[in-house]
């Protein structure tokens, strides 16, 4: 624990250096002749003790402890009033200026150094307290901030979920690193087609164009100057302004914006696959609805043949001088086919009913 600050304001030089020997063991210690070097020295170096005569030759020592106690630094400091005038009247008035202690001259030395030596501890404890308890604020700052902050990642994730394209999902990352002040941009890379986006639907610029494909296969994180590229798969995100004079704000946006691009990639991914789904239902009902209609022509036109063709066999048979019994063994054998086909038929319908229940099934699946 480093020393205490000691300031003697003492307009009598000897005295004062006769104090400075007694306590040069107990901390670093400063002398001033007059009141406004006092408050001048106290500006500056914010001591942890003042031993403050009262008999000054420009302000007297109450004046003087009344200034330093009004300052906001004060309540870590100590003034102690050490005056030959020992009345009543007197240490009541520097008590009401805000002292914390009165010592008349001349004094015992053991007391006075003991005294001295308590405060000292009093003012080093309290001050060791004071670091600890801005320390510990500090740290519960900080932590309030890193949970919001994964926690407007949790709000991200949720909101990706509502998301059913790509544009949708592209602008609600880009609000959510707007709300951590980060300018970006983002390449997409599809089978289909590769798209590179700034907010707000504009496009990005050559040079960014050129980035995302040096640095894409460049690992996870790649820093250079204030930016950071954020690599996955299927998608990379340029941050430009990433705020290098604060490490630890820094190392927390890296986690973050790598907890959202994973994000992002799985919601990409799922977009994809049920658009991929949708054309695949797309296609499946229309090639039942095209099957439904071939089965129905088909079916029309083997009935028409089939009555036609007992129509030509019935006019036929009375040309050809058949027994009744030979015209009904043909009849018969028209009639047999004609069931049979009726049956394929119906095997068709039941084909294209089981396509359409396959269609609705994908659908139901897909919503």
């Amino acid at each position: 624990m480093d020393l205490p600050t000691i300031l003697i304001v003492e307009d009598e030089q000897d005295y004062a250096e006769f104090v400075r020997s007694i306590l040069e063991q107990t901390g670093s210690i400063a002398i001033v002749n007059d009141g406004k070097s006092a408050i001048e020295f106290y500006k500056e170096h914010h001591p942890d003790l003042v031993l403050l005569d009262i008999n000054l030759p420009d302000i007297d020592g109450f004046e003087v402890c009344k200034t330093i106690k009004q300052l906001d630094s004060a309540d870590n400091t100590s003034i102690i009033f050490v005056s030959g005038i020992n009345s009543v009247e007197e240490k009541i008035t520097g008590y009401e200026a805000g002292g914390d202690d009165y010592i008349s001259k001349p004094f015992q030395l053991n007391e006075f150094t003991t005294k001295i030596s308590t405060i000292c501890r009093y003012q080093q404890t309290k001050k060791s307290l004071t670091k600890q308890e801005v320390h510990a604020r500090n740290i519960a700052f900080e932590s309030m901030k890193e949970a919001s902050q994964y926690g407007q990642v949790l709000q991200f994730l949720k909101a990706s979920f509502s998301c059913n394209n790509i544009f949708t999902l592209t602008n609600a990352l880009f609000d959510t690193l707007s709300s951590f002040q980060l300018n970006c941009c983002i390449q997409i890379r599809l089978p289909s087609q590769d798209i590179s986006m700034r907010p707000h639907n504009r496009s990005c610029s050559p040079m960014e164009d050129e980035l995302f494909g040096l640095l894409k296969s460049r690992g996870r994180l790649f820093e250079f100057g204030s930016r950071l590229m954020v690599n996955d798969i299927h998608a990379s995100i340029l941050i430009k302004n990433m705020p290098n004079d604060d490490l630890g704000e820094t190392g927390r946006l890296k986690d973050i914006v790598a907890v959202i691009i994973e994000g992002f990639e799985a919601r990409l991914l799922d977009i994809e696959r049920k658009s991929g789904i949708k054309s695949i239902v797309s296609a499946l009902k229309s090639t039942t609805v095209l099957a439904k209609e071939q089965f129905n022509e088909h079916e029309r036109k083997n009935v028409s043949i089939m009555d036609n063709l007992l129509l030509d066999m019935g006019g036929a048979l009375h040309t050809l001088a058949l027994t009744e019994e030979q015209e009904n063994f043909f009849m018969s054998l028209v009639q047999k086919a004609m069931v049979e086909l009726v049956d394929v038929c119906e095997h068709g319908k039941l084909l294209g009913n089981e396509l359409e229940k396959v269609n609705q099934l994908t659908k139901t699946l897909l919503d």
